[in-house]
């Protein structure tokens, strides 16, 4: 709404209401996010106690087996972290939206149980909003300039408007992004998980792979926005290693000798044990630890090595594929493009209809050294309503 609009003709009294009501919401929302911002602090302290240590190691196995990585502990898992921006991410993440693995319950949802006696009504408001609150996509449907922008989600085809100076100004009409949003006094802000900016031609991908993915295991989950609630760390990577790939520069033209990067498969695996039965008869992967036939496999995960060539003889270190299986996912990490092709080729050759193919990660291996995006970056714009 302009100015002429908010104030129209009228003078005197009826102006200076009007400047009176606009001063109480902006102090409003101001507390609002103050408190927001508060909060968040607590339950990331919450959710990073001892009692949780499980949790956490366990939320990190979640977090990265979407990205294609695997560790053997957790501090292996840490070398993965591209950046101190990722890592504040998948804090931020943990600490709202995973769900508890003793529990079956989000973090803001354990806090307002156990401390639901210490907290204000606008904190309790505020927690409550965060235990409904789903990750999703939303597409930008108006941009009300220094104000906020109208959105709307895509899977549940809901309006509405987000008030947020900064997101009018990255955001622009028709945008995509992967996200959360709380609803406090009556005004939606964003809540607070980093967003992902997704490309309009992945838009098709991407509502198609979430849907086949809902119908596949739809016995696991009550409805369709329980999957996006309980599979947020899958749906999150899946989307950011989509964009990734879309925005990926071409292959260099020898492929093979692209030692800086790293490309990962990510397939499901629909059926563990024939999984296992037909890999341990292959002549072309060896598994890192041997296993007697018809025993159970260890809950960890196992590695499978591809020697490229039948009975090739030569150091596992310089296997040219590693697989890593782990539950209902597998992982086929290579060393170039050129070599994953090939490799999934085989598995899907090999493997048929037990495992479905999901998406392909990229890695620069030289990431790491690199330091994190500043934070006048568009790359790490947040939401606003968390501090």
């Amino acid at each position: 709404m302009s100015t002429v609009d908010r104030g129209g003709s009228s003078a005197g009294q009826g102006g200076s209401t009007g400047n009176r009501a606009a001063q109480i919401i902006d102090f409003d929302l101001a507390r609002c996010r103050k408190i927001i911002s508060d909060l968040h602090y607590r339950l990331t302290r919450f959710s990073n106690s001892d009692r949780f240590y499980e949790e956490y190691e366990l939320a990190l196995y979640e977090y990265f087996e979407g990205r294609g990585v695997y560790g053997e502990d957790e501090d292996e898992l840490y070398d993965n972290f591209q950046s101190e921006e990722e890592f504040s991410k998948f804090l931020t993440w943990y600490s709202l939206h995973f769900v508890t693995d003793e529990y079956d319950k989000t973090f803001p949802e354990l806090y307002l149980e156990r401390r639901k006696n210490q907290l204000s009504a606008l904190e309790r408001e505020i927690l409550q909003s965060y235990a409904r609150s789903v990750l999703s996509v939303y597409e930008v449907q108006r941009v009300d300039p220094g104000k906020g922008v109208e959105v709307r989600d895509i899977f549940a085809d809901r309006v509405c408007s987000i008030v947020d100076p900064a997101a009018a100004k990255t955001l622009c009409k028709w945008d995509l992004f992967y996200g959360g949003l709380i609803e406090i006094l009556g005004y939606h802000l964003l809540g607070g998980m980093p967003l992902t900016i997704i490309p309009q031609r992945l838009r098709r991908f991407t509502e198609q792979n979430l849907h086949e993915i809902y119908h596949e295991e739809r016995e696991n989950y009550r409805n369709f926005r329980d999957y996006m609630k309980r599979a947020s760390a899958e749906i999150c990577a899946l989307v950011e290693n989509a964009v990734r790939n879309a925005e990926r520069p071409e292959a260099p033209a020898d492929p093979e000798a692209d030692k800086s990067s790293q490309t990962s498969l990510l397939f499901r695996v629909g059926d563990y044990d024939a999984f296992l039965k037909t890999i341990e008869k292959s002549p072309v992967f060896t598994a890192s630890e041997s296993r007697k036939p018809g025993s159970t496999p260890p809950a960890k995960v196992l590695r499978f090595y591809w020697l490229h060539k039948e009975g090739l003889k030569r150091p596992l270190k310089n296997a040219p594929g590693i697989l890593f299986l782990k539950r209902d996912s597998l992982v086929a990490q290579c060393t170039s493009a050129k070599r994953a092709e090939t490799l999934r080729a085989i598995l899907e050759k090999m493997f048929g209809t037990i495992i479905t193919y999901r998406t392909t990660v990229h890695k620069s291996v030289e990431k790491r050294a690199e330091k994190a995006p500043s934070e006048g970056s568009p790359d790490s714009f947040e939401g606003g309503a968390i501090g």
